[in-house]
């Protein structure tokens, strides 16, 4: 039995309709996808389907599922699962952050037991790993999805208590290769330090989401591990209203990003853990479809007093940042590394934090004013292209930057099926993104999963997700 610890808490069981981050950790152990990413965060393999075709026009997919996979409820999961699970993604009434993953699905059907097909609204050549993390569910059993869920995964609930633990056993009726532990513990901690102390005193064999300010002293303990991603899906993200002065003008927002410190930033506030983006991309360097024709905008605050004074924001002016009460410590800390940049060319940045339960009326949906705001959150998603900017699609993104263009160059990389065109159009979104602001991302980071060196295994996605299938203990 491996036990692993974290600050939040285990508050439902329903992939579709998840509460929080840390319940992501289930869907690699009890649910199933049609396609999964590999270890390399690069190549999509076949998970409940063996095969996937599209038509000439990339606006129909044809997948092929594994005949015989049962659901841990002894129910069959065949192409009908598939289709009822789609369809209770797009329930309006359901609550799930995949919405836009399932709305190009324009209709599913079952062609006979293990044959799925999809009819896109429009082209997509990577329709499959835009459904990556659509898990399928036994849409017939909902009445046991929060006590003991029908699961295709490794692994099956043994017990669970909300909000305090949860145990799992091995699934017997798995249809890929055995997991290696007969099973997991998944418990709440009191809080991030007493979670660091259970692990290094052995109550607990990992921890997800290890305080930053402690994976230094982590990773020099010689019986502890850290767990990293080998290409980042997570970025900061600061957000300004961009369609109100004075940051509804793309000179003003290039400015800004000119005085961000963000070497400051990531030493201070994210403890050197992630790595600074000199051109504002959500994007890190070592990603495949990193590139483009791309400003540097590293720390210059003469510069950004340069661009202020064209967008006629002059000594004396000010800005408020929005933060969180008694939540990220690292935004606190970001601001004021800003506040004190800021000041040096005579702008005034006031630091208002206020608890975080305000801020779904104050900014959620988009499309709320917030003038001369600068409002701090961050995005997590795989480290594929389409995740990445899907935060900027029009509709999408509280900064209100409801782009066409970019919208119209998003699709087409979307449309495009040669893999080194594909990357050119990549590159010119990321090249938009870059001119215009409409928002910051001053650092990527790693959420940071730690271990016991007897753990092996044991491996972090680019969303910061650990993923125990294949975990175990060393000999």
């Amino acid at each position: 039995m491996l036990t692993i610890g974290a600050a939040q808490s285990i508050a439902e069981l329903n992939p579709v309709t998840k509460a929080n981050a840390w319940e992501q950790v289930l869907f690699s152990l009890m649910w199933d996808g049609l396609v999964k990413t590999g270890q390399d965060q690069k190549t999509i393999e076949p998970d409940l389907a063996t095969t996937w075709t599209p038509s000439s026009d990339l606006k129909t997919w044809t997948f092929q599922l594994r005949p015989g996979v049962k659901f841990s409820n002894g129910n069959a999961l065949n192409a009908a699962s598939v289709v009822s699970t789609i369809k209770y993604y797009q329930d309006p009434k359901t609550t799930t952050q995949l919405k836009n993953n399932v709305a190009p699905i324009a209709d599913v059907k079952a062609d006979g037991d293990t044959t799925v097909v999809f009819t896109l609204s429009e082209p997509n050549a990577l329709f499959p790993s835009s459904i990556e993390m659509v898990k399928i569910v036994d849409t017939a059993a909902m009445g046991t999805m929060e006590s003991q869920p029908a699961v295709t995964g490794p692994f099956k609930v043994k017990e669970f208590v909300a909000d305090d633990h949860l145990t799992l056993e091995r699934n017997p009726g798995y249809f890929g290769t055995p997991a290696k532990l007969d099973g997991i513990k998944l418990v709440k901690a009191a809080d991030a330090s007493s979670a660091v102390t259970a692990l290094q005193s052995g109550d607990l064999d990992a921890l997800w989401s290890a305080p930053l300010s402690q994976v230094a002293a982590i990773s020099a303990n010689p019986n502890l591990a850290v767990i990293k991603p080998s290409v980042i899906g997570q970025y900061v993200s600061w957000e300004v209203d961009t369609t109100a002065p004075p940051f509804n003008n793309p000179v003003a927002r290039q400015a800004l990003a000119y005085a961000i410190d963000a070497k400051s930033i990531l030493k201070a506030a994210y403890f050197d853990q992630g790595v600074i983006s000199t051109t504002n991309n959500p994007l890190t360097t070592n990603n495949p479809d990193y590139g483009g024709t791309l400003t540097d905008y590293s720390y210059n605050l003469d510069k950004a007093k340069e661009l202020f004074a064209q967008a006629g924001i002059t000594a004396g002016a000010t800005f408020t940042w929005w933060g969180a009460s008694n939540q990220y410590p690292e935004w606190n800390t970001s601001a004021q590394i800003l506040q004190a940049s800021l000041k040096q060319i005579g702008i005034d940045l006031k630091i208002q934090n206020t608890d975080i339960a305000s801020w779904p009326t104050k900014f959620y949906p988009a499309g709320k004013s917030f003038p001369g705001l600068i409002v701090p959150n961050f995005q997590s998603y795989t480290p594929a292209a389409p995740d990445q900017f899907l935060f900027l699609r029009t509709g999408r993104c509280e900064c209100n930057w409801n782009n066409t263009a970019f919208d119209q160059l998003y699709t087409k990389a979307l449309a495009t099926a040669d893999p080194a065109a594909r990357k050119d159009v990549w590159g010119q979104v990321q090249a938009m993104v870059n001119k215009e602001v409409p928002i910051y991302v001053p650092l990527q980071f790693a959420t940071v999963t730690a271990t016991k060196r007897t753990v092996v295994g044991l491996w972090v996605d680019g969303g910061g997700n650990p993923h125990l299938e294949s975990a175990g203990f060393a000999a």
